[in-house]
């Protein structure tokens, strides 16, 4: 494959929400927080990204397709041959006597940082939780839920080369990989990730804080050098402007290494969008528009995709 990796990095609006607890208390469920310049910002983990794009990818399993489940001890198959799951997100099996065989996942995946200040985008949900005690009367308790609207911005990278592949190490300490799987195998799975990034559903407190977190705003780069620079794109100030000296920087870089650079675009979400557009249409080395309309996240993706299927047909 021509293409040797694939990185991605995305804007989602998000309703009010706690998409990923903090610690909190036993009556108080709180959202995770960093802190930047003394202001607190939402975060949701690497960790729970992980866990939402696994489950995505689990929901929407082809006939053929296999994912494994962790054991009682977390452990998983180790297969990857045959388990996306094992192949794409990477695992740790102990070996009695020997240690640990370990697979470094070859899909990256970036916290997803709230670029809004939570303080002026939160408020406080209110949760009753009712105990049936014997045929005394149901008593319950109060439950506190931290809430918030805001911009996220997340990403992902994928190494290409390690995907259904084995690093070795020979004699002369020279890496190669030793391939388990065929090129439309590994073209699928790669497809069935990417789909589930638009598909992300299973995050926490869904069941009455309904909202959706797929990307809304998304470029992706099929590059010829593996690296993670495109995640440096997007910078949004407090008033919801993007900076579009970052992000025409950032592209002119990873263009000189890459195949393609696609764009998505949803309506309404930056205050600045239309100066964004109009420079992004003048940009000759990507792809934001397609028979004069502005592709949509999932027209981008669909984009992408393409190009990974037809990438061997074009060599």
């Amino acid at each position: 494959m021509k293409i040797k990796g694939i990185s991605a990095i995305w804007l989602s609006e998000s309703d009010l929400s706690n998409l990923n607890s903090g610690e909190g208390e036993s009556n108080f469920v709180d959202v995770k927080k960093f802190k930047k310049g003394n202001i607190e910002y939402p975060y949701v983990s690497g960790q729970a990204m992980r866990y939402y794009l696994r489950e995505s990818m689990r929901r929407n399993l082809n006939d053929n397709e296999f994912m494994c489940l962790p054991n009682d001890k977390g452990e998983t198959c180790g297969d990857i041959e045959k388990c996306i799951n094992c192949d794409l997100f990477g695992y740790m099996t102990t070996i009695k006597d020997k240690g640990a065989d370990v697979r470094t996942s070859p899909v990256k995946v970036s916290p997803a940082i709230g670029l809004l200040p939570f303080n002026e985008n939160s408020n406080v949900d209110f949760l009753t939780r009712k105990h049936n005690v014997g045929n005394e009367e149901n008593s319950g308790d109060i439950v506190n839920i931290e809430i918030g609207t805001n911009i996220y911005k997340s990403g992902i990278s994928i190494d290409l080369k390690s995907i259904g592949a084995i690093e070795k190490v020979n004699d002369d300490r020279e890496l190669s990989y030793d391939s388990k799987i065929a090129d439309e195998e590994k073209q699928s799975r790669v497809s069935s990730f990417l789909n589930a990034i638009l598909s992300i559903s299973d995050y926490s407190k869904q069941a009455r804080l309904l909202t959706d977190f797929t990307p809304d705003i998304i470029i992706i780069s099929l590059q010829n050098k593996y690296n993670h620079r495109l995640q440096k794109a997007f910078k949004l100030d407090q008033e919801k402007n993007l900076n579009l000296n970052r992000i025409k920087e950032v592209l002119k870089d990873v263009n000189d290494y890459s195949e393609k650079i696609i764009v998505g675009w949803t309506s309404g979400i930056i205050n600045n969008e239309e100066e964004i557009k109009k420079e992004l249409e003048n940009i000759d080395f990507i792809t934001f528009k397609e028979n004069k309309d502005i592709l949509t996240p999932k027209q981008a993706m669909d984009k992408v995709i393409s190009e990974i299927c037809n990438d061997d047909k074009e060599e």
